[in-house]
């Protein structure tokens, strides 16, 4: 009888070790360790242990940090709104395969090229574009990327 009390618990037991959570384990306090204490969100422990499925994330968006390469800055008129869009076409005949962005960012009208994960493959693109010798000011800036899941 004893033997069937000790391999119901065992049995009972094992459901709920198996659940717990990286989080879980660390937090338990051991004899003769320190004890860890993590603050979180609880959303990221629900996170915890799932399978990522690509299916489930198709068409979302995400923002990562990465680089872009400024090619051209003006100011707040006509003329810069133009001369923007002038660099923006000059890349998309020349180089076709590097995204343009000409926007309108507070208080100016600029013109960014590419979208880099690293600033190694910025530096290369740029050093592409300084050949071509068709824009004054070149520079590498840091950038939120929108990558679209598919």
């Amino acid at each position: 009888m004893k033997k069937i009390g000790v391999l119901l618990a065992t049995l009972f037991s094992l459901p709920l070790a198996a659940q717990d959570n990286i989080i879980d384990q660390l937090a338990r306090p051991v004899p003769g360790q320190g004890v860890i204490t993590i603050h979180q969100d609880a959303r990221l422990n629900a996170l915890l242990g799932k399978v990522y499925d690509p299916a489930q994330g198709k068409g979302k968006k995400i923002q990562t940090v990465g680089y872009r390469i400024q090619i051209y800055a003006g100011g707040n008129t006509r003329y810069a709104k133009e001369e923007a869009q002038k660099a923006a076409r000059y890349v998309k005949d020349n180089y076709p395969d590097i995204p343009v962005y000409p926007e309108f960012v507070s208080p100016r009208w600029v013109c960014r090229v590419g979208d880099y994960k690293t600033i190694e493959e910025a530096d290369q693109a740029m050093r592409m574009l300084k050949k071509s010798s068709s824009f004054k000011e070149i520079v590498i800036l840091p950038n939120q990327l929108i990558n679209i899941l598919l």
